[in-house]
């Protein structure tokens, strides 16, 4: 730390360490705002597992130090006509928390306007022998707080003030970092809203996290739920049939309001004819009912240019054909039909209906025998005349430097796919192990192993960081096989959040998994809008 520490300091401390410190803090006014609720709220927090919580106001924080031991921060919020700052305003706020029982007070050590300055606030918290914890915005607030004195450090403020509301809109993992390199104990503070946020900030560096919204306030949370699942059983007009055809296995599927009704799955012959994957085809939508015009999409891996005609990129799993021309092919013997390489697909249907909603520039990347993907950009699904964006599996890679199946040299998916990790499990004296064995190994701690499953998933963080960079994606989901495997996204984050925080995307799993394909599918040919005389408007 910046100073010695007295024994309670640092007692004190100790306890908050790696911990969760639940902000106690109801709504306004509203049905739970009442000292004796609060006191109950905050009970259950430390019951269930909190190390210690933050109280507003001087009564609520009262009735709480009577119920509980665990250290308590204490703040007081005030609006103003004349100031935006509201937390721990008034000298005079001071005195009447550290009377109250705060261990802690919080205040606004942001360069601010207000009626105390935050030096006076400062040296009043001091003066009454408790400790100081800064709520701050930017790094230039946390280290004039450390130089004046604060001996905790939150990035409370940081996407709350007008210099960084639009800067920071996501938890600041970049302000983490800054302020631990400082020698002063960081409180992760602002948006750590999940479970998996407020680990990310404790693997960026944090030494406590603070949670608020997300546990206690009620109304709140409450609507978040409620609007989503007033979403989810929205009556979506998606309606028809599905076939995703892939190098492990087709599946066809009748699709009603949005949802998969009825499937069937067959194993993909990869030396089947292209003749064959037709009447296969055909011979499942007959199973599932489906008649000449109805809405059909088809989804298929490989590459899918402007025309419908299909190009096996793996002609290993796939077959030997390239510009087959699989859609003119549908409509003249199944019926009017569009065609969509599978991850773009997934892509769709993940932004329409799955984990991209509402991100005006998302990614899709799915891992497993190979690396595909899709880009939303500017809310549009992006494709070109070749059929080859989106293609993320054959951007390069600083660690690739073997062939891929898109014969190019030193690609991502020569390094993060299944294939890559099986290779170079033999090549590393392991034979007979493909990817799975290797993922079984990794988990059961052998250093071989995770030192493969790692490469992979730092080639991938370069990859998402690049997708920010060029593009300014948002939002990333993973799918497929390896990108859905238990870890894998964990290591891929820590690799992502290493790096500074203007190349950082939220990660997620996608919600669709399997099914994206054939939804996204439909999607699909619901967008291009197949008219009666098998023309497609676009």
């Amino acid at each position: 730390m910046q100073k010695t520490l007295s024994i309670r300091t640092a007692s004190i401390l100790k306890k908050l360490k790696g911990g969760l410190v639940a902000s106690c803090q109801p709504v306004d006014g509203g049905t739970m705002d009442h000292p004796k609720i609060v006191t109950a709220m905050a009970q259950a927090l430390i019951s269930g597992g909190a190390v210690a919580v933050r109280i507003e106001g001087v009564e609520n924080l009262k009735a709480v130090r009577q119920a509980i031991t665990a250290p308590i921060i204490g703040i007081v919020k005030s609006d103003s006509n004349t100031t935006p700052v509201r937390i721990t305003v008034f000298l005079d706020d001071v005195k009447k928390l550290v009377q109250a029982g705060a261990d802690v007070v919080a205040y606004d050590a942001t360069d601010r306007f207000r009626h105390d300055s935050r030096d006076e606030i400062l040296k009043a918290i001091l003066d009454a022998g408790v400790i100081a914890m800064a709520d701050c915005s930017t790094l230039a607030d946390c280290e004039k707080a450390r130089d004046d004195g604060a001996i905790i450090i939150g990035t409370t403020l940081s996407g709350y003030t007008q210099e960084t509301e639009k800067k920071n809109r996501n938890p600041d993992f970049e302000l983490i970092r800054q302020a631990k390199k400082m020698d002063v104990f960081v409180m992760a503070e602002g948006r750590f809203d999940t479970p998996e946020l407020a680990s990310r900030a404790i693997r960026a560096g944090a030494d406590a996290v603070t949670v608020g919204t997300a546990l206690t306030r009620l109304e709140i949370v409450t609507e978040r739920f409620a609007k989503s699942i007033r979403g989810a059983n929205k009556k979506i007009e998606l309606n028809g049939f599905a076939v995703d055809l892939g190098g492990t296995k087709t599946a066809v599927a009748k699709i009603e309001t949005g949802k998969i009704f009825n499937v069937i799955k067959r194993k993909t012959i990869g030396t089947a004819s292209y003749g064959t994957h037709l009447k296969l085809i055909s011979e499942m939508l007959s199973k599932l009912g489906y008649r000449k015009g109805d809405l059909l999409g088809v989804a298929v891996t490989g590459r899918v240019d402007e025309e419908g005609r299909w190009s096996a990129v793996n002609q290993s799993t796939l077959g030997k054909f390239s510009s087959a021309a699989l859609r003119t092919d549908l409509i003249k013997n199944i019926g009017p039909s569009s065609v969509i390489n599978d991850a773009l697909a997934a892509t769709l249907a993940e932004h329409q209906l799955g984990s991209g909603e509402g991100h005006q520039n998302f990614a899709f990347i799915t891992i497993s025998t190979g690396v595909g993907g899709g880009l939303i950009l500017n809310g549009r699904l992006h494709t070109d005349a070749s059929g080859l964006a989106g293609h993320v599996g054959f951007s390069s890679s600083p660690f690739g430097n073997t062939l891929c199946n898109s014969n190019r040299y030193g690609t991502l998916e020569s390094v993060a796919s299944g294939n890559a990790i099986a290779s170079a499990a033999v090549a590393a004296g392991y034979p007979h192990t493909d990817a799975h064995t290797v993922f079984e190994k990794a988990n059961a701690g052998e250093a071989w192993a995770l030192k493969l499953v790692d490469r992979s998933a730092t080639a991938a963080a370069e990859l998402a960081a690049d997708l920010v960079t060029i593009l300014g994606i948002t939002k990333i989901a993973f799918g497929g096989s390896i990108g859905l495997a238990t870890g894998y996204l964990d290591r891929v984050r820590k690799h992502l959040d290493a790096m500074p925080q203007l190349f950082h995307a939220e990660l997620v799993t996608a919600d669709l998994a399997e099914n994206g394909p054939l939804i996204g599918a439909l999607l699909n040919a619901n967008r291009e809008n197949i008219d009666e005389n098998n023309h497609f408007i676009r």
